[in-house]
């Protein structure tokens, strides 16, 4: 079982196998840590997360993902104590289009902290927030080699199409209108707290 409690904006969790993380909101004096974690991932996550791979920690980047706004950009990030200091081991964003309509996400696991159900809490935080701002859907735009991302989209709900435009993409959307109890998902749940699997 996992156990949870809030102190603030800062969520602490256990996980299943019993380890132990605190999720709260991005800051800016986060860079280093995110840094670090995007430095640490392992070529196939980076595929996965930056489509091709070759995207760089650089300052420009890091100054984008820890403009936490709370309107147009919304982020958390999933910490662990480690030798009495703190790592960043899940990251998660999304970004409010244009029309204020939808957002787009994205969600990084650390390569040693995956499998654990920890990317799926990450991402409902970010369903929670979208739907708390009015929005109409959440989206990913991901590589169609991906196919970690498919299988993981999927169990959450999501819709996945092709892009016309670009055949090696493919989008996966969740419609947050009406609520998502429709695609048997309650983020309210207990039981999806957390995937022990």
């Amino acid at each position: 079982m996992s156990s949870n409690k809030r102190t603030g904006t800062e969520q602490l969790i256990t996980l299943g196998n019993g380890r132990k993380v605190s999720i709260r909101p991005i800051c800016r004096g986060d860079g280093q840590l995110e840094r670090e974690l995007i430095e640490d991932l392992s070529p196939q996550t980076r595929r996965d997360r930056f489509i091709g791979g070759s995207c760089k920690a650089s300052q420009q980047l890091i100054e984008l993902l820890t403009d936490n706004d709370h309107q147009v950009h919304e982020a958390f990030i999933a910490l662990c104590s480690s030798d009495h200091a703190q790592r960043a081991v899940a990251v998660a964003h999304y970004a409010v289009d244009a029309d204020r309509r939808a957002c787009e996400c994205a969600v990084v696991v650390s390569d040693d902290w995956q499998g654990l159900g920890l990317g799926r809490l990450m991402l409902k935080r970010l369903i929670h927030c979208a739907q708390e701002q009015g929005l109409e859907r959440i989206y990913s735009i991901e590589s169609a080699e991906n196919k970690r991302v498919h299988t993981f989209a999927r169990s959450m709900g999501f819709v996945c199409q092709a892009d016309a435009r670009d055949y090696t993409l493919l989008t996966y959307t969740l419609s947050l209108q009406p609520t998502l109890q429709t695609a048997g998902y309650d983020h309210n749940s207990e039981d999806n707290r957390i995937n022990l699997n």
